[in-house]
């Protein structure tokens, strides 16, 4: 294996030790939400937890982002990139008051604006102090620190929400808590106590981490568009109700997501120590054939076990109707999957702006998609519109990246493996064993299209039982 390769699967194992962790434990997690809470109050907690992940970019002007990408280029000094960082990480706590304006419009909530001011102020500095670790390349650290955060989570989730029977209170109380002890954690492996003590500010560094951050923060909001504001508009349209059983809809694409963050994150390293190598663009494109073949056969596969799963996943019956809009969404997270890879040339350039832009495509097309079709199809046209402005997002990145990088992402077999995935989207609404038929062909017929790819998968995993047993004997 060469060195680059192994140096991103080195990566690509920490995040995934880290992604694997927190989401598993976050995804068995839902059961007990949906026993403790109604989908009225799970719709309620999804509104907040919404809000706070438009909120907490703006209270920390994503500074985190420019401490991690800074603190990666090799002419800058480490201790003045996070000196910056916790110069903002300071000023979010006084930044973090507009929460109480902004919660202000929502009569829905009736918790205290206390509670979700801290939650935004624990999340935000968790986030700034992660990054300085991402951006140290001290990856098994910053592992470490989430899983710790999402094992916390879980215990104080289980304490408060079925043993104390405290409800909304409970779980926010819970976030807050994990995410000041993982925030602790980060600042004592990222060494901040020797940032601290040589606190010096670069006004010409912070000009330009500044400038790069600030520009994430309309990114920001564009994305809380595209990802978030569905919740807000199902909320106030169709009610509370509704938009529980749509946040359940999105727990299978969470897999789907997981699995992309984990190569996603890695390759992001890659890519920018890779940028001023000679065979850069095959390289590039090289995993990009890999990816989306991976994530064509996971994204079918994961169509196919949808019913039977939340079948047993939910508690409640009220949530099974999630398997509905979940089609949508696992074709919009295929999309947004290869376009987020296409995006790391704008991490690699330092191009906030091509993240703005291409975030403003589809936040658009997404808002204007949620008021005409929701009134029209209801739940169906969230989903709806959320998957075509990650189509959109993809498309446009496709092109614009052309400037620093030809990824050639319309292979004939690309073309039919994408509409194969749509056609199997749209082949789930067809009930009983007959449903179940035209699954297993589409499936075949995926695994048929990337036979190469699978036959590649097999070997490698051939070897890698091979090496265990030669250890052993």
């Amino acid at each position: 294996m060469s060195q680059r390769k192994k140096y991103l699967a080195k990566n690509t194992a920490l995040f995934a030790l880290n992604t694997i962790g927190t989401k598993l434990i976050i995804f068995l997690l839902v059961p007990l939400y949906t026993k403790a809470f109604t989908t009225s109050e799970y719709g309620t907690v999804d509104l907040i937890t919404t809000i706070g992940a438009i909120l907490v970019p703006i209270i920390t002007i994503n500074i985190g982002e420019a401490v991690m990408r800074f603190a990666l280029d090799n002419d800058v000094n480490k201790n003045d990139v996070m000196s910056i960082g916790v110069l903002f990480a300071v000023f979010s706590f006084v930044i973090g008051f507009s929460v109480f304006f902004v919660v202000e419009y929502f009569q829905q909530i009736s918790i205290s604006k206390f509670l979700i001011y801290f939650y935004c102020i624990s999340q935000g500095l968790y986030i700034i102090f992660s990054c300085n670790l991402r951006g140290q390349e001290k990856l098994l650290h910053y592992a470490i620190g989430n899983i710790l955060n999402t094992f916390v989570i879980a215990v104080l989730n289980i304490l408060f929400l079925l043993v104390f029977k405290i409800g909304i209170n409970g779980y926010f109380y819970a976030y807050i808590l994990s995410n000041f002890i993982a925030f602790l954690y980060c600042f004592i492996a990222g060494d901040v106590k020797v940032v601290v003590q040589s606190f010096y500010i670069d006004k010409k560094l912070m000009k330009k981490m500044v400038s790069y951050a600030i520009v994430l923060v309309p990114n920001s909001l564009m994305w809380w568009i595209m990802n978030s504001s569905d919740h807000i508009m199902v909320s106030s349209m169709i009610g509370m109700d509704s938009n529980g059983i749509y946040a359940i809809s999105y727990k299978i694409p969470s897999i789907l997501s997981a699995l992309s963050t984990v190569f996603n994150q890695a390759w992001s390293y890659s890519a920018i120590h890779e940028n001023k190598s000679e065979d850069r663009e095959t390289f590039n494109n090289n995993m990009f054939d890999k990816l989306v073949r991976f994530q064509l056969i996971i994204t079918v596969f994961l169509m196919g076990i949808m019913k039977p799963f939340l079948k047993i996943y939910v508690r409640q019956p009220a949530y099974y109707d999630a398997w509905k809009y979940t089609p949508y969404l696992l074709v919009g997270y295929f999309f947004l999957t290869m376009g987020t890879f296409l995006s790391t040339t704008y991490t690699v350039q330092k191009d906030s702006k091509g993240f703005l832009i291409s975030g403003t495509v589809g936040a658009v097309l997404n808002i204007v998609l949620n008021w005409i079709l929701i009134p029209i199809m209801g739940i169906h046209g969230a989903a709806f519109a959320t998957c075509i402005s990650y189509i959109a997002v993809f498309l446009y990145r496709s092109r614009d990246t052309r400037r620093y990088m030809v990824i050639h992402v319309f292979k004939l077999e690309y073309v039919v493996g994408y509409a194969v995935l749509v056609v199997t989207a749209i082949s789930m609404a067809i009930t009983y064993h007959w449903g179940y038929i035209v699954f297993c062909i589409e499936f075949i017929m995926i695994l048929v299209i990337n036979r190469e790819f699978v036959n590649e998968c097999y070997e490698m995993v051939k070897r890698i039982f091979l090496k265990i047993k030669r250890k052993r004997i």
